[in-house]
């Protein structure tokens, strides 16, 4: 059976130019993750989601200045905004020996946390409490989207209408759903799908919400 199958452990990929950084990394965070570390970054930043994909990944640690090396163009931050083009809300955090100037210059990551924390056995628990919360939490969303949607179908099909607020539900549901994979064509189904199957419906859900949410 696949490794990766059999593993309860959260997949998480460390991305990090530096071999020596890698090598520490790996250290320290193998025996509580399921761990890819790429030992080279793509030239194109493009490629860096195939390879996140590649393992099925649920988190991201990211080095802040990738381009530090001179061998990519590109930093943390800018990987983060290239993966949320595909995913908008897989959990991705910056890591840097330059946590001041990373705080004020990146506008993407979720969390940002120093280097040191490799070698601060209180700040990697901090850090694996942070990821394991948030993989928790995304793994959480998607399910109660999926149930949400599920629930409404079947009573869709039973041929029973659903209320407004519960068209408001499966709307943002379906929504939320769309974010997770920015490539699939679920997005042009959300606009076609039986719940919202009239230009003049889909704008009475979207006016629901925003008086859902001035409530």
């Amino acid at each position: 059976m696949n490794q990766m199958i059999m593993s309860d452990k959260i997949r998480l990929v460390y991305l990090d130019e530096e071999e020596s950084w890698q090598s520490q990394a790996h250290s320290v965070l193998k025996n509580d993750f399921q761990l890819h570390i790429p030992q080279y970054m793509p030239h194109n930043i493009e490629d860096i989601w195939q390879d996140v994909c590649k393992f099925d990944t649920q988190a991201v640690l990211i080095d802040y200045r990738l381009n530090d090396t001179g061998k990519v163009s590109y930093t943390g931050d800018d990987v983060i905004r290239e993966l949320h083009r595909h995913n908008k809300h897989l959990p991705m955090f910056i890591i840097t020996s330059y946590e001041d100037n990373a705080l004020i210059e990146c506008k993407e990551a979720q969390i940002i946390r120093g280097k040191e924390l490799f070698t601060d056995a209180k700040q990697y628990e901090k850090l694996k409490s942070i990821i394991t919360a948030n993989v928790n939490n995304y793994n959480s969303r998607k399910a109660s989207a999926e149930n949400a949607i599920k629930k409404f179908q079947d009573k869709i099909s039973k041929g029973e209408n659903l209320t407004n607020e519960e068209s408001v539900t499966k709307f943002e549901a379906e929504l939320y759903l769309s974010e997770l994979d920015l490539n699939n064509s679920v997005r042009s189904d959300l606009i076609t799908s039986k719940s919202n199957d009239t230009l003049e419906e889909l704008l009475k859900v979207a006016q629901s919400i925003v008086d859902l949410h001035k409530k």
